[in-house]
């Protein structure tokens, strides 16, 4: 095990490659697309942390999703 948290779990595979366990779905990534996966989902956190931070006002007109 690399690590684990509150909804998932990291493994490295004795095939090399590196499994990324979320609920029911596990991913099987290279070793090189790891770094990667970190980086959008660390991307994505800040984006919504943000969003959480400074909710955007719709413009006039605007219907925000």
């Amino acid at each position: 095990m690399l690590a684990a948290g509150d909804y998932m779990v990291v493994e490295q595979c004795t095939c090399g490659s590196v499994h990324v366990t979320i609920g029911a779905v596990t991913l099987r990534l290279s070793e090189s697309a790891l770094p990667s996966l970190a980086g959008t989902l660390t991307e994505a956190a800040r984006s919504v942390a943000f969003d959480r931070m400074f909710p955007r006002r719709p413009a006039s007109g605007e219907v925000l999703s």
